[in-house]
This record gives structure tokens, sequence and C-alpha cells, in this order.
């Protein structure tokens, strides 16, 4: 496919930016209007809007091209990882920016973004979820990303808030066909060819449904400490950051356990905090953000 800037109605005055938009997609054929909708409303324009067709069953494809999106239609159903991978390959723009397609940019995130991209490999800003959850960064300020921070206090990079350098992606190897959790893994290995920064104001909707597959929490859970564990080697993670970031998955057990009145399970719990005091920090800090995040719900809550 011969690369090729989209038409953009410049009597607009919108500016076109070196960007390609990666939006995989397997059956979205009734949500993919709205991602590419607010593509078209942004206030900048990226050159390139590709959607990754994995072997839909319905018209994905079409309702892509329709609205003027190039369409790479994979041969067999690959998941969201390698077809991202697919539309990144086929990008010659600097920046990468990601959208689900079953999520939607307001009409400055792109400029916003990328305004914060500056001299980073990888920017992202928040994203207000459908329910009210906030996702991402919750602190008002811009916040450095590293590797160690992708684990504790974690959950700061949205992935449909996201911009990385394209050189990066490459360097760093794509996402990996994991289960869950490819985006977590390819941020850590991004941000060790270079550095990013999050910024806490929500410029993305993540709508919630029920065919989310971050919604089997086992898998997820199994794929977040396979993580851990093939990185163990790295020279950024010690035995501190590892135990520090399982501490909030072992805390969150807790807590089910508490609600549950499970004495026994809370008891092991508990042992395992006491066995491991050096997790305090770390655990506090994913706490503190948890609570930030709370109050930025209410505020916007409250301001909606």
């Amino acid at each position: 496919m011969q690369p090729h800037a989209r038409p953009v109605d410049e009597s607009a005055g919108r500016r076109v930016v070196d960007v390609t938009v990666v939006i995989p997609a397997m059956n979205r054929a009734h949500l993919l209007g709205r991602a590419l909708r607010s593509i078209e409303e942004q206030t900048v324009q990226p050159s390139r809007v590709i959607v990754i067709d994995d072997a839909s069953e319905d018209d994905t494809a079409a309702v892509a091209r329709d609205a003027g999106a190039e369409v790479i239609e994979m041969g067999e159903r690959s998941g969201s990882g390698p077809a991202r991978n697919a539309g990144v390959r086929a990008a010659t723009t600097e920046w990468i920016a990601f959208l689900d397609s079953d999520d939607e940019w307001l009409p400055h995130h792109l400029e916003t973004v990328l305004g914060h991209a500056r001299g980073h490999v990888l920017a992202t800003t928040a994203a207000m979820a459908s329910g009210g959850k906030w996702k991402g960064s919750p602190y008002q300020k811009a916040v450095a990303l590293t590797p160690a921070s992708m684990l504790v206090p974690s959950d700061l990079v949205v992935t449909s808030s996201t911009v990385v350098r394209r050189d990066a992606l490459h360097e760093a190897g794509l996402f990996r066909p994991l289960p869950r959790a490819q985006d977590m893994d390819l941020w850590i290995r991004v941000l060790e060819v270079g550095t990013g920064v999050a910024w806490g104001e929500p410029t993305v909707v993540y709508h919630e449904h029920a065919t989310q597959a971050v919604r089997d929490v086992d898998l997820m859970r199994a794929s977040f400490e396979n993580i851990l564990s093939e990185y163990a080697a790295r020279p950024w993670m010690s035995v501190r950051l590892r135990d520090s970031a399982l501490s909030r998955v072992i805390w969150d057990d807790m807590r089910l356990a508490q609600h549950r009145r499970d004495r026994r399970a809370m008891v092991l719990k508990a042992l395992w905090f006491a066995r491991r005091p050096h997790v305090g920090p770390g655990l506090w800090s994913i706490l503190r953000q948890r609570k930030i995040a709370r109050g930025r719900e209410r505020a916007h809550e409250a301001a909606t």
C-alpha cells in the first residue's frame, strides 16, 4: 500500500501533522464510525489513518473505507498486537498515534498529546471511561515515564491516548503476540529506548462494554505476573520493584477477602506483606495514585 496524504479541508485552517493513526478492528462496524469521526474532528489532522481489519465477518473494512481511511485486511485473525504491528509497518510518519476502534478522541487530543511529546519517544494523556472511571495519570502535572513506572505505580498509560515515535517502536521490537497486556509489555521496551511523559488531562473517551478483553481479570493478572518474570533480569528491575508491583494485586486480594469475610485468605495476604516490609513505599504510591484518581473522578462528575 502506497502512503498518501489524507484529504483535509484546508479552508477549516487545520494543520496536518506527521502522524499515522493506527486502529485495529475486528467486527467493529457498529463502533468504528464513532472513532473515525473523532479523528475528523481533531484541531490538527493526522496525515494518515490506517484501519487494520483483523479478519472481520462484518462490514468493518467498508465502514473504514467509506470514512476515507486506508485499510489493511489481515488474512487470518491475529489479535490486536499483530494487527497494530501491521499498521506500524505500513506507516512512514515520525509519530504513530494509537486509537482503539471502540474509543474516541476529544477534538483537542492529538494537538495536546503532540505538544507534550517533544523530546520524548512516548507521550500519553488521561482518559475518562464511559462509566465515570479515570484512566491513566491522575496528576495535574507532567509525569516522567520509565520502565519502572510502568509497574509502580502503574496504570499511567492508556493506549488510545498514546503517541510513540515510529523509530522507537521498531527499535523496541513492536507488539508481541501475548494473550493480554501486550501494550504494557511494549511500553516498557519503548521506555528502555528513550524517555516518556504522561499528562493528566483527559482527552479521550474510553468506552466500556461487556465484550472487552480487559474484563478477563484472571488472564490479565497472569499476564502481568508473566511480564514481571520476563523482565526480572533487567538492570532497572529490583526485588523491591517486583514485589511492590505484586503488592497491588495482593492488596486487592486482601480487600476482596475482607469483603467476603474470608478470614484465612486475609491472614495469608497479611502475612505476605509482613514478610516484605520493603514494599511499603511502593504500595503507598499505588494507593495514593488511586485516591487522587477517585478525586479527579468526583471533580469531573461534578463539572458535568
